[in-house]
């Protein structure tokens, strides 16, 4: 059998260019002509999306500043290290990509070959770039200042492209899902279908050639740092806290993200209860889910009511204690 990964489009040269990322077979042995290169398919159907850059990187026009001339934000060094990998040589340069790639194939996420359409490519490495700057450096969590959907609209793709991207790169180990993502509230008006908190992988890094030495020195680095600043402000700084908190935020704002908009039928709907009405609704569907998922939360009346009130005030539909408490000259 000949060492030559067989791609379905092979018979149509003239609608693939070819991408040279040998497979670590081949990384590891002489190089040669049979080499596996992931192939990308031309598609007339769709525009290949722009390359995306941080605002350090383009001009006042939105043009490309050369990479001398531009004034850099000041990020933490292992991003900083990553996201210029990405500048200089592309998102595809480690040999692991083919082999990666396989597992989308394992899973029925990809038919039988190696080979991305062209506009697909360029959406993944725009994807890689934005998590390159501006994912957290010692958690790794992607969703610190967005949720998925919103960096979707920064590279201009759609909500359903961006789902499909990360499901990717979750499927490929590139990045992951931490504990805390899944055990929330949820968003009790959704049976709790919401858009994941996630964060990198060390294989993330390993992809643009921060080894796990390398990648927990920067990280170290950037503790001390962060726990200097935070002692500074009379605070101390946890990752393991900070990385609770983003999820936990996330969740809050994907309420307000699907709640709080003005032609929201759920905004109406609550809007027009009476304060103790609304307020016992959204404890009791607190209730109902975490009973259901089994979680490890307090349903303590109080407990629920805060929390409760806690997500309603993201739709500015909070209940005063006023409104709870009757007024002691009400008859």
């Amino acid at each position: 059998m000949s060492s030559t990964t067989k791609h379905i489009n092979d018979e149509n040269k003239h609608s693939e260019q070819t991408l040279a990322v040998p497979s670590r077979e081949c990384s590891e042995s002489t190089p040669s002509s049979n080499s596996h290169k992931l192939k990308i398919n031309q598609s007339n159907g769709w525009p290949i999306a722009p390359t995306w850059h941080p605002d350090e990187s383009l001009g006042a026009n939105l043009d490309v500043i050369p990479m001398s001339a531009r004034k850099k934000k000041r990020i933490p060094t292992l991003n900083r290290k990553i996201f210029n990998t990405i500048e200089k040589h592309g998102a595809w340069v480690n040999a692991q990509w083919p082999v990666l790639i396989y597992r989308l194939i394992e899973v029925g996420m990809r038919k039988r070959n190696l080979s991305f359409r062209a506009e697909h490519k360029q959406n993944i490495e725009n994807t890689l770039r934005w998590i390159a700057y501006n994912s957290d450096a010692v958690t790794g969590c992607i969703n610190v200042t967005r949720l998925c959907i919103e960096i979707g609209k920064e590279i201009k793709v759609s909500s359903s492209t961006i789902s499909v991207i990360m499901k990717e790169l979750v499927v490929m180990g590139v990045l992951y899902e931490p504990e805390h993502s899944s055990h929330s509230i949820q968003d009790i008006l959704h049976d709790g279908r919401l858009p994941r908190t996630l964060c990198t992988t060390p294989l993330f890094y390993e992809l643009l050639g921060i080894n796990e030495s390398e990648l927990n020195s920067l990280r170290t680095a950037e503790i001390q740092r962060r726990k200097i600043e935070a002692a500074k402000r009379f605070e101390q700084y946890d990752a393991q806290i900070a990385l609770k908190t983003y999820c936990h935020n996330n969740i809050l704002r994907v309420w307000e993200y699907r709640h709080a908009q003005a032609n929201s039928s759920y905004t109406i709907k609550i809007a027009d209860m009476k304060p103790i009405d609304r307020l016992s609704y959204i404890s009791r569907k607190l209730v109902q889910r975490i009973r259901k998922k089994g979680w490890d939360i307090s349903t303590e009346a109080r407990s629920i009511a805060k929390m409760a009130n806690n997500l309603l005030s993201r739709m500015g539909l909070s209940v005063k204690q006023s409104e709870i408490t009757p007024s002691p000259h009400t008859p």
